[in-house]
């Protein structure tokens, strides 16, 4: 369906009834988070999500275990992938965005670029929307200059750009992103690994 003439609809119906879903993106990456827990089993994973995403959650015990990880595929499918595009090349194998590092400056830019104030619209702007105005971002946002600085490739010394190698490097070292952690990638714990892989740079 279409984007923009796509009718907002936060319901999914179940053979139980319905459910109330908040895909909101402060809770999609809360999720995302939760995903990188080693303590929690796979399973648990998935009840917390639920617990999250949908508002009327005490429905949630009318369902099997193997119902409720049904469930939360249907939600992702409806409510949080997105049409991925096709990859780009990138120059650099080390990852460019993280969503949770990087939160002041997305902070920044989507004020700069559309004065929304994502604090503001935590519970209220969809993953989708956020999604679709994040990769609308302008290349004169802060995360998009941070992205392009650490893709950058850092050019081979020809006896007189020492100057600018030392300025690259410097800058690909201020904006690193740390090495992380994390649970196995596992089931739905691939699909939020990727998150950051729907938005493009």
């Amino acid at each position: 369906m279409n984007v923009i003439t796509e009718i907002p609809n936060n319901i999914l119906y179940t053979e139980k009834g319905k459910l109330k879903i908040n895909a909101s993106f402060d809770v999609v990456l809360e999720i995302q988070k939760l995903y990188t827990e080693d303590e929690l089993t796979d399973y648990e994973k998935v009840c917390a999500s639920l617990e999250m995403l949908v508002i009327n959650h005490w429905n949630l015990r009318l369902f099997s275990p193997e119902r409720k990880i049904e469930l939360l595929n249907e939600i992702t499918k409806k409510f949080i992938k997105v049409k991925r595009r096709p990859d780009v090349k990138r120059k650099s194998p080390c990852p460019i965005l993280d969503f949770e590092e990087d939160s002041d400056y997305i902070y920044a830019s989507f004020m700069q670029e559309y004065g929304i104030d994502l604090i503001d619209q935590q519970g209220k702007l969809s993953w989708k929307k956020f999604l679709w105005l994040f990769n609308g971002l302008g290349s004169d946002t802060k995360i998009k200059q941070v992205m392009r600085i650490r893709d950058m490739d850092i050019p081979k010394y020809n006896g007189k750009n020492m100057e600018q190698i030392q300025e690259i490097q410097e800058l690909k070292s201020y904006y690193a992103l740390p090495i992380k952690g994390g649970g196995g990638q596992t089931g739905l714990d691939l699909l939020f690994s990727t998150l950051e892989g729907m938005a493009k740079h």
